[in-house]
């Protein structure tokens, strides 16, 4: 994922975010589509299987509140 988006604008990689999440929920098809999404096309099947959902989308997930400018919240023990 972060070769995928380094060196893009933030735009462009909020565009493969929305693509990659619609990629993952089954609502994006078409292979001229997903090929921006390179490498990261290999785990379009994945919604298949809903226990690896959450692994394979965890990174891109980060990035979305990185993006956002969100903070992560303070571990408390």
């Amino acid at each position: 994922m972060i070769d995928l988006v380094k060196g893009r604008t933030v735009e462009d990689a909020r565009e493969l975010l929305h693509l990659f999440f619609g990629m993952i929920k089954g609502e994006v098809a078409g292979e001229a589509r997903l090929e921006k999404l390179e490498d990261a096309v290999a785990l379009q099947g994945i919604s298949r299987m809903p226990a690896r959902v959450k692994c394979a989308v965890l990174a891109w997930h980060t990035l979305e509140e990185a993006l956002d400018g969100k903070q992560p919240e303070t571990l408390r023990l």
